[in-house]
């Protein structure tokens, strides 16, 4: 059984690094809640025809889990996914055809008015990620409720990659074996928009985590390197190779699966 599910998680882990995602945090203008889950459920309609005419990948919304003293950052993330070929055919002729599709027999200026986040969203602020490591998906399926977990990191040196390939990606795969994880990745930020840019942040990539809701028992998390100088010097260097905010935990709010 482990065997099909590493072959299931190799074929997955190949097919999401030829992916580009799209992540964008959204800001609300206040008292705007409802309204925008009005807005993106409008999109996800046009999302689950843009994936037939595949244009994209894949599409979800998110809501950001806040905390104290977190004032203006983002309530909710939008992803897209896309491969290259969908990257060069994606276009405003091309979306707006999907459109009229997913809204048949509704006039332009209806369609317009229903997919306009005008007074509604007070600020984008996109990142464009590849992946240069990941373990591929355990299970591909979604569920509206599911928790999803990423960190903002800023690479250190020029081990930073090797390092997580080498230490964190290998325990990943054993949580995965071992029923308690789903998903782990590491993306490398490649672009930012100009809201982005003015935060001036500095983070380099995203680490993602979704774990499943089988419980793991404390102090087992790092037990795939047996030998404990060996795991003090793997973490020690992990740990001095880049810099990493604290987890954000997020909720699936609409997907197209």
């Amino acid at each position: 059984m482990k065997n099909l599910i590493f072959v299931v998680i190799l074929f997955t882990s190949i097919f999401i690094h030829a992916q580009t995602t799209v992540m964008i945090a959204v800001v609300l203008e206040d008292g705007k809640e409802n309204e925008y889950l009005q807005y993106e459920k409008n999109w996800n309609k046009v999302a689950d025809q843009m994936v037939k005419d595949n244009l994209i990948a894949q599409w979800s919304v998110w809501k950001r889990t806040p905390r104290d003293g977190d004032e203006n950052w983002a309530q909710y993330y939008v992803f897209r996914r896309t491969t290259k070929e969908q990257d060069e055919n994606l276009d405003t002729n091309a979306w707006k055809k999907s459109t009229k599709t997913a809204f048949k027999g509704k006039s332009q200026k209806t369609i317009d008015k229903l997919l306009s986040s005008s007074g509604i969203v007070k600020e984008n602020r996109s990142r464009t990620y590849k992946w240069v490591s990941g373990t591929g998906w355990r299970g591909l399926e979604w569920e509206i409720g599911d928790k999803g977990y990423f960190h903002f990191m800023k690479q250190n040196n020029d081990d930073f990659e090797d390092y997580e390939r080498s230490v964190w990606k290998p325990i990943a795969q054993q949580q995965i074996l071992d029923g308690y994880r789903k998903f782990w990745g590491l993306a490398k930020i490649i672009s930012k928009n100009d809201y982005t840019k003015k935060l001036e942040s500095g983070f380099t990539h995203i680490a993602f985590n979704f774990m499943t809701k089988k419980e793991m028992p404390q102090g087992t998390e790092y037990n795939i390197i047996e030998d404990e100088f060996l795991r003090k010097k793997a973490f020690e260097g992990l740990q001095a190779s880049r810099e990493m905010l604290p987890s954000e935990e997020l909720t699936l709010v609409y997907s197209t699966f």
